[in-house]
This record gives C-alpha cells, sequence and structure tokens, in this order.
C-alpha cells in the first residue's frame, strides 16, 4: 500500500468509495442499526457524522427528522446528495474540529457510526467533547466502532478499547444509557461492531 493511501483516511475510502457505496446501499438502516431503533427520536434534529453513500441519512429523514450529513470525502459526498431526500443537508466537513459546524442550533440525535476506529487517540477523545457540545440537554449520541482489522494500513486505523469509549464520553460529561455488540451486516464475520448510546450525565 502506497504513502498515500496510509497517510489520510479521507483519501483512502476516495479510492475504495466506488466498491465500498453500492455495499453500502445494499443493507438497510434498520440491519445496520437494529439496536438503535427504540432510540430514535419523532422529531428533531440528527446529525450524521461520516455519513458515507447517505444510507443512515436518508433513514433518518425518512423518519422525519431534519438531517445534516456530514462527509469529508469527495468520491462518497456528491452521490450521497445525488440520492438524498429533501430535507438533509451535506457538509464537507470532519471530526474532531466539525469546523462548519458553528452557530447552529443543537441536535436531538448525533450518530458517529464506523468513525472513531479512524482518529488516532488525541482526536479521539477531543471528538466526544465536540460532539457532546453539538448534543442537546436531552439529545442522545449513538456511536458505533470496531477494531482494526490486520490487513488494515495501522497509520489510519485505531483501535479504543470499550474502557476507552466510555471514559472519554464521561470526561465529554456524557453517560452510557445503553451499549450492544453486533456482527457486520455486510456478512464479513471478521468485524464485530460494538454500538453505544449516550446522554449528557444527569447531575
Amino acid at each position: 500500500m502506497d504513502a498515500e493511501w496510509s497517510s489520510d483516511p479521507v483519501t483512502y475510502y476516495d479510492r475504495l468509495a466506488a466498491d465500498l457505496r453500492p455495499r453500502y446501499d445494499a443493507v438497510s438502516f434498520d440491519a445496520v442499526h437494529s439496536n438503535l431503533l427504540k432510540h430514535l427520536p419523532q422529531e428533531g434534529r440528527a446529525l450524521d457524522i461520516g455519513a458515507g453513500s447517505g444510507r443512515d441519512a436518508r433513514e433518518l429523514s425518512a423518519r422525519g427528522l431534519q438531517v445534516t450529513a456530514v462527509e469529508p470525502s469527495a468520491a462518497f459526498r456528491p452521490c450521497g446528495e445525488a440520492s438524498s431526500l429533501a430535507g438533509i443537508t451535506w457538509l464537507d466537513d470532519r471530526l474532531p474540529k466539525l469546523a462548519r459546524l458553528t452557530n447552529v442550533a443543537p441536535f436531538d440525535f448525533i450518530l458517529c457510526s464506523a468513525v472513531l476506529m479512524l482518529l488516532d487517540n488525541r482526536d479521539f477523545w477531543s471528538s466526544f467533547q465536540r460532539m457532546a457540545r453539538l448534543l442537546a440537554e436531552t439529545g442522545l449520541l449513538a456511536v458505533d466502532v470496531r477494531n482494526p482489522m490486520p490487513n488494515e494500513p495501522v497509520e489510519i486505523f485505531h483501535a479504543h478499547s470499550d474502557a476507552q469509549v466510555l471514559e472519554a464520553a464521561a470526561a465529554a460529561g456524557l453517560e452510557c444509557i445503553d451499549s450492544a455488540e453486533r456482527i457486520d451486516a455486510l456478512d464479513r464475520p471478521e468485524y464485530r461492531w460494538r454500538s453505544y448510546v449516550f446522554a449528557h450525565a444527569k447531575h
């Protein structure tokens, strides 16, 4: 794998997008996020961080939410925009800063799926701080993460243990209200996903 692939997650996914887009869209939101269905608000504002092909953003919009989809990959974002429903706003942005989300109303639901393993330890912790600031007082943050695979570049994929996820969330003032481990919806048996739902901690 050349150096350009191993330096930046966006470049990495730009080059894989043509293969990954149809695979992502071939499975439903319900199949991928079955454990989140009971946590979805019936109305309000949702933020999809790392929106990829737009599959999850489209489903959140179809459920009546006003969706902001954040995707830094120029290979993914235009296709997601082209297939989007009305009510989805697409932004070229990324964690940990989410610099374009300034002076915005807080979000009632934030989905950060398959993103945090692309962040090193420093950005991982600051990302929880940023997401907590964007989350409405009664909002929920849903996070999906997995461990890196042996064939994935170590410069891009980072392991974050269960304890690290909970510690980073707690440092941001969030508490875990639900968690689950699930198999991969794309039938990759080696992938084991860990899913968490966070709310602002009660004082």
